[in-house]
């Protein structure tokens, strides 16, 4: 099996990729940009990539190419269709991040929610050692328990989330399309309108594609702290950013953008340095040990297709 790595950076250059390459004869290029793309896949079996985008163009250039694994769950930018037209199968790696997120998501609530960053500064500035008292309780923080902590989607990563906010006293509640034994579920609107943290974990499709807009946000309480960990997208940008300097939104944090990165134009720069905003870079899906599972899991999907079984398919493959 001849196998290319698109973008190794983008899985972090820490990893060893001694497993794959045992496999088969590996390629591992750092990074691929765009007029590179067909040069490098034209005589690969199995690509293995993260964020580039792989077109019906593209797999016509790789006349050979039998397998294609995305280094994560989400596959958007595979055309599916298009593999399956040419018989090549698309491979994801389901559920391996969910502590990391889980991990990351938590975090960001916690800083936001205690002011971590402004008492931090406080300090840091020389103003604590310069002042009187032996403590600083301003800005204002409240405990988690009793407050509502509303989960959108429900999945792996909702679930463990919730396991999270459960244990420090807060009431969950949970948007998801059906509904689940020992959880309140609830529409969008009324848990926009109830909660006091809102987190979504949702995958972006029709549905979801500016689920948290204006109007949404309108409803929300005044104050409200949201965290997004599931796509830029699912968030109506300019209106969050807008609710945010109005203070509608009290605290705001975003791993996650609709383009990536973004670019000087997009709004949150309007909000990036506001000690109540935590933007950061993609990164909750990556600590090592998630990273190490998505790589182990890939192999394991290349092995699968070689002996002819269904490892995380997400493609259908054709009847023969």
């Amino acid at each position: 099996m001849r196998i290319k790595v698109l973008d190794r950076a983008a899985m972090g250059l820490d990893l060893s990729f001694d497993a794959l390459c045992a496999i088969g004869e590996t390629v591992i290029y750092d990074g691929t940009a765009p007029e590179e793309l067909n040069e490098r896949v034209k005589d690969a079996e199995a690509l293995v990539l993260n964020k580039i985008k792989i077109s019906a163009e593209v797999m016509d250039n790789a006349p050979n190419l039998k397998v294609i694994c995305v280094f994560a769950t989400g596959y958007d930018n595979i055309d599916v269709s298009a593999a399956e037209a040419r018989g090549i199968a698309v491979c994801n790696v389901p559920a391996y991040s969910t502590d990391s997120v889980t991990l990351f998501t938590v975090a960001t609530v916690l800083s936001l929610y205690a002011h971590i960053s402004e008492y931090r500064s406080y300090v840091a500035s020389g103003a604590y050692s310069a002042g009187s008292s032996a403590n600083c309780l301003t800005p204002v923080y409240h405990e988690l328990r009793g407050k509502v902590w509303g989960i959108v989607g429900f999945g792996n990563i909702g679930k463990s989330v919730a396991r999270v906010a459960e244990a420090f006293g807060a009431e969950v509640i949970v948007n998801k399309r059906t509904p689940i034994d020992g959880y309140r579920c609830v529409d969008i609107d009324t848990l926009c309108s109830l909660s006091d943290i809102i987190t979504v974990h949702c995958p972006l499709n029709n549905e979801t594609r500016g689920l948290i807009n204006e109007k949404r946000i309108s409803m929300m309480k005044s104050g409200v702290l949201i965290v997004n960990e599931a796509r830029g997208a699912v968030l109506d940008e300019e209106a969050v950013a807008s609710a945010v300097i109005s203070g509608k939104i009290g605290a705001f944090g975003c791993d996650v953008y609709s383009s990536e990165p973004f670019d000087k134009k997009h709004p949150y720069n309007l909000i990036s340095g506001l000690d109540n905003v935590c933007l950061t870079p993609h990164s909750a899906w990556g600590a090592y040990e998630a990273r190490m599972r998505c790589l182990s899991v890939i192999c394991d999907n290349i092995s699968s297709y070689e002996k002819g079984e269904m490892l995380n398919r997400v493609d259908k493959p054709r009847q023969n």
